[in-house]
């Protein structure tokens, strides 16, 4: 039978957030299994960090086609960029896998959405489309046009972060995706959870976000201005956009609170985990979070999570923890400062545990293989 060359599309593996791990794994998962891997990338993969992150680095038998950018990620021209290198990239592979456009092209067999770049926040479910002026959205309108009335999903593969993602696809896009959970990676998870409670931990509150603009950290010092004296606050992050920081810092001085609110800028994977070991509570302050892996992996390290009710956290976190208002999450930080127990610490280790890296591996691998059939049918008459 004909072995199949698989394409694996993610910019750059050196960011180590949840979308590159997702993709990192997928591009793992395939080679285990002996399909020839091509990964396309704008840089050298640091295996060496990726494996100080991930807890492996990539197989070995993974090739890698880097062509280097200078655009900024994320930006319009990026996004043209992207749909440009996407469409050649594809025809040196039988099956292309797109993990970072969050975009369905008519030439990609499997995209993983983290969440659709047609999405209630920008677009409109019907023409004109457009919902917000901000400069991607309105250059993007020509790709909205495309994907709504052009883009056949017929013998495509579409995944989800989780059901609100696959629900924002259906609802603009009319197109069925299937829930695939990010994984996370096999070092957050302690072989033995006991030793996880026996520690005695601190008021702590931690946030784990990357320092950019959108992921409204700027709400944790009005927070911690409306908890008990006693709770500390901590902010751990990859420094995307200093300015971020800066602000961040700026306003917590303004507030009176650099003795309560600690910044962890750039911050390792090991130092990463012993404060989360201290901590009991894990703050997420984004509203419509499309899934949220730092909770899930925080919840594995035994604290309570605290987050917005709406998004995909919604779909493993206890209605209890989940807030309205900062006035809300200000309350329900309290009160699981308070009733934090070791039994409570476990229970949050076993809801993690459905996001393990190894039943992400069998899930996908078993999504794929039935992808390949049809694919095998199309092709091979």
């Amino acid at each position: 039978m004909l072995r199949l060359r698989v394409g694996v599309f993610y910019p750059t593996l050196n960011v180590y957030g949840g979308g590159e791990f997702v993709a990192a794994t997928i591009a793992n998962t395939l080679a285990q299994n002996n399909y020839d891997v091509t990964l396309f990338t704008n840089e050298e993969v640091k295996q060496r960090e990726i494996k100080k992150f991930f807890g492996k680095s990539l197989n070995p038998s993974i090739k890698a086609i880097v062509k280097p950018s200078t655009v900024q990620p994320r930006g319009l021209l990026d996004f043209y960029q992207t749909i440009f290198r996407s469409y050649i990239f594809k025809s040196k592979c039988h099956i292309w896998i797109d993990v970072y456009s969050n975009r369905i092209f008519p030439w990609t067999n499997i995209s993983y959405i983290h969440y659709p770049f047609l999405n209630h926040y920008s677009y409109r479910p019907k023409f004109p489309y457009l919902k917000s002026r901000n400069i991607l959205p309105v250059g993007g309108l020509p790709y909205a046009f495309f994907e709504k009335n052009l883009t056949n999903d017929n013998r495509k593969l579409i995944l989800a972060n989780s059901h609100y993602t696959a629900d924002e696809i259906r609802r603009f896009s009319g197109k069925k995706a299937e829930v695939l959970y990010p994984p996370v990676p096999s070092i957050i998870f302690n072989n033995n959870p006991e030793t996880l409670t026996k520690n005695q931990r601190k008021n702590l509150v931690v946030t784990i976000s990357r320092f950019e603009p959108g992921k409204e950290l700027e709400k944790i010092p009005y927070m911690a201005s409306l908890t008990e004296k006693n709770i500390q606050f901590a902010i751990i992050g990859r420094v995307h956009y200093r300015d971020t920081l800066l602000s961040l810092q700026k306003l917590t001085k303004k507030l009176g609170l650099t003795d309560r609110v600690k910044f962890f800028p750039d911050a390792s994977r090991l130092e990463m985990k012993q404060i989360l070991k201290n901590a009991k509570i894990y703050l997420h302050t984004m509203i419509g979070e499309h899934f949220g892996i730092s909770i899930v992996e925080a919840m594995a390290m035994g604290c309570l999570p605290v987050v917005h009710n709406s998004g995909g956290a919604k779909e493993f976190v206890p209605a209890q923890w989940r807030y309205e208002n900062m006035q809300d999450a200000a309350r329900k930080i309290e009160t699981a400062i308070f009733e934090w127990t070791p039994e409570k610490a476990e229970g949050m280790v076993e809801i993690a545990k459905q996001f393990s890296e190894s039943k992400f591996c069998t899930n996908f691998t078993r999504l794929f293989l039935q992808y390949c059939n049809q694919w095998y049918q199309n092709h091979l008459r």
